[in-house]
């Protein structure tokens, strides 16, 4: 699962099987709605690029593939999702010249090169989440069923690396960026095992904030589980699991 990651070239291109965690039929269903998930069947609006004027308009949506961009706390409220959701659009492209040798460049796109391999023919297309076009989205409109990619957490760090240096200009190094969401990672693993046992998120927050016996971690006296979501991940997973 790759609860902790080893030290990482400040890299600005993944292959395939670096930025991808699962893709197609591999996506489980229980997984919770993570920062870089990639949506299909997904209805964004159509905004006329004129202004329309006020008072009540006819707006066309569209289904579209999207890629979720926020942090991962930003995507929840405690057990729930927030009710709306950032994302980008996902749109095939010619390739990848415009990043430049070093991949530095095109700092408005994020390559998700053979995003649609798993499918028969789609092998060597190239494609892009378009930051230029992000959209905050209810979250409603996102369906697990129709989640075709999971990024992995070299994926995820590539993601914020270079949404940072599109937002701001402001340069990150992968390691950095990845060590400031391990926590966020691993405890994805947990709410996972939460799902599996309880079918539902509802109840994870107050446990991860409560004490709990955990031999594990210690014999003598409770602990509180988000102190060790970095350090013990596979622990913790094994008290849900067995509660």
């Amino acid at each position: 699962m790759g609860f902790m990651e080893p030290a990482v070239p400040d890299l600005n291109w993944l292959e395939p099987e670096q930025l991808y965690f699962s893709v197609g039929h591999d996506c489980e269903i229980d997984r919770p709605l993570f920062q870089g998930d990639i949506f299909t069947d997904t209805l964004l609006p159509v905004l006329p690029r004129k202004p329309p004027g006020s008072g009540v308009q006819q707006v066309e949506f569209v289904e579209s593939v999207v890629m979720i961009i926020p942090h991962p706390c930003q995507c929840y409220h405690g057990d729930n999702l927030r009710k709306f959701i950032t994302v980008a659009p996902v749109a095939q492209v010619l390739g990848y010249e415009n990043f430049g040798a070093d991949r530095t460049g095109k700092k408005d796109a994020f390559a998700l090169p053979d995003l649609f391999a798993w499918q028969d023919g789609n092998d060597g297309v190239s494609y892009i989440a378009d930051f230029g076009r992000i959209v905050s989205i209810p979250s409603s409109y996102l369906v697990l069923k129709s989640r075709i990619a999971c990024l992995s957490h070299m994926g995820m760090g590539l993601l914020s690396k270079r949404f940072i240096a599109f937002q701001s200009r402001v340069s990150s190094r992968l390691g950095e960026v990845m060590a400031a969401t391990q926590y966020q990672w691993n405890e994805a693993f947990l709410m996972q095992a939460w799902v599996q046992k309880y079918g539902k998120l509802k109840g994870f927050s107050t446990w991860m904030r409560s004490e709990v016996m955990i031999p594990a971690i210690s014999e003598l006296a409770p602990v509180v589980p988000s102190d060790y979501v970095t350090s013990s991940t596979p622990d913790l997973i094994e008290v849900i699991s067995a509660e």
